[in-house]
């Protein structure tokens, strides 16, 4: 396969998730929940992968060839871990009031505003997708 065929059905790709994405932020149910209905969710998650700890240490010791020690002992305990730690700042972060000089008022609101992407390395796959859904 030549480089511009690569190219092509790359982009092709990055264009179909971006669609896919952006649809999902704007009419899905995700930006609708409330932070502790969220909260609920990545818990589950992170319960579910726990559940299902050694299957997703196989899976991932065959997709980036790791030893299954690191993915089973490391890794995948990480991401359980992380998890649930955004889980528990989901329904804690809140408008904060910031000081400002004069007779101004300022405030700074958390809240998603929109799409994003990350090519992820294969090294850590799983965790480093862990590091970008468990914030937003």
């Amino acid at each position: 396969m030549n480089d511009y065929v690569s190219t092509s059905y790359l982009t092709e790709d990055i264009n179909r998730a971006v669609a896919a994405t952006r649809k999902a932020f704007d009419e899905g149910p995700w930006p609708k929940m409330n932070a502790y209905e969220r909260s609920k969710i990545l818990l589950r998650l992170a319960d579910l992968i726990k559940k299902h700890d050694d299957q997703i240490a196989t899976l991932e010791t065959w997709d980036t060839g790791k030893p299954y020690e690191q993915a089973s002992e490391i890794e995948v305990p990480m991401v359980v871990r992380l998890l649930r730690y955004y889980a528990g700042w989901a329904d804690k972060i809140h408008c904060m009031t910031i000081p400002a000089d004069g007779p101004y008022h300022v405030q700074m609101l958390h809240e998603p505003i929109g799409v994003a992407g990350r090519i992820i390395p294969r090294n850590f796959p799983l965790l480093m997708f862990s590091w970008k859904i468990g914030p937003a």
